[in-house]
């Protein structure tokens, strides 16, 4: 016997009139006239073949059959409102997950604080995040495995957008034997003849540091590249070399042994901020949560500067931004 293509309006009215044990209520509940609902009844007995109700004029019950409708039913009604509930939250903005890509100083020192603040007023929100070098958040962003990405400015793939959040200032770091140590500031050439401990290249402090030596005709010696600030921190402390860090990757460095000189030279800031596809509608909440980024309170460290709404933080002409 093939099974009969009910409607969820039709379960409901079923639902809705046993509940009510009346036409006239249960009309006004499902905001119906009497005829419509009686015509669905109708129906849903037409097509199960079965009488759900035994109707007088004075009086309405439900049929055996109607009980054991109504028990078999419920559970997929239920299912629905709770599901359909949940959908209204997501298209609200309430609810749902968002899945972030960062450098790995940025969901460190940055991204914990905006979420805190973000899920005061969204509590059901979830959130992925995903840390890596500038390059990998660029490829997960491309791919689709996350939405956003929080991630240093640099050349924009084809597709994607971004906007600036915040400005780095770029430091010497050294170990405390250094002659930096009696510095107060260093210029890009200050690096000529050293020995300089990098990231490794793809990362966005590789891209800043490379393209100001190339600029500026700078011979440094043969790079100790390194994945992580734990390990160019180690290598500092060992006095194998000095290293030209953004302010966000100094957070966590205990500088009881290191010495850190802010670099005044063009191009020693590294801009960061959010990068998404251009082209592809952000989910509900990671739109909310893209605009709460714009204006949320940062509490900034020392060489950090936030960069003004609707600026473009220095960015070269002609790259594609929100």
């Amino acid at each position: 016997m093939p099974t009969p293509d009910l409607t969820l309006q039709q379960l409901r009215a079923v639902r809705t009139l046993a509940a009510s044990g009346s036409f006239t209520k249960a009309a006004a509940a499902e905001h119906i006239s009497q005829s419509v609902l009686s015509r669905r009844i109708k129906e849903v007995e037409r097509l199960l073949r079965v009488r759900l109700f035994d109707r007088t004029t004075r009086q309405l019950h439900m049929t055996a059959a109607g009980h054991a409708f109504l028990l078999m039913t419920g559970a997929v009604l239920d299912d629905m409102d709770m599901r359909l509930s949940r959908f209204m939250s997501y298209v609200a903005a309430q609810s749902g997950t968002i899945a972030v890509a960062a450098l790995p100083s940025l969901a460190a020192a940055v991204l914990p604080d905006m979420m805190r603040g973000f899920m005061r007023d969204h509590p059901e929100v979830e959130f992925e995040i995903i840390d890596g070098p500038a390059d990998e958040v660029a490829e997960r962003i491309e791919s689709g495995t996350v939405e956003l990405g929080l991630t240093a400015h640099g050349d924009l793939p084809d597709g994607l957008c971004f906007t600036p959040l915040l400005r780095e200032r770029f430091y010497g770091v050294a170990h405390h034997s250094h002659p930096w140590a009696a510095r107060s500031s260093l210029s890009w050439a200050d690096f000529n003849g050293e020995t300089v401990v990098a990231t490794r290249p793809g990362t966005s402090i590789r891209a800043i540091t490379d393209a100001a030596f190339n600029r500026y005709s700078i011979s440094v010696s043969p790079h100790f590249n390194a994945c992580s600030a734990a390990t160019i921190r180690g290598l500092l402390r060992a006095g194998v070399g000095v290293a030209a860090l953004p302010a966000f990757e100094l957070q966590g460095f205990a500088l009881d042994d290191l010495v850190a000189v802010p670099v005044d030279s063009p191009g020693a800031t590294r801009v960061t901020g959010v990068m998404y596809r251009c082209s592809q509608d952000l989910s509900p909440v990671a739109a909310r949560f893209l605009d709460f980024m714009h204006t949320a309170e940062i509490n900034t460290p020392r060489g950090v500067s936030r960069v003004p709404e609707g600026h473009t933080g220095g960015l070269p002409g002609g790259l594609r931004q929100a």
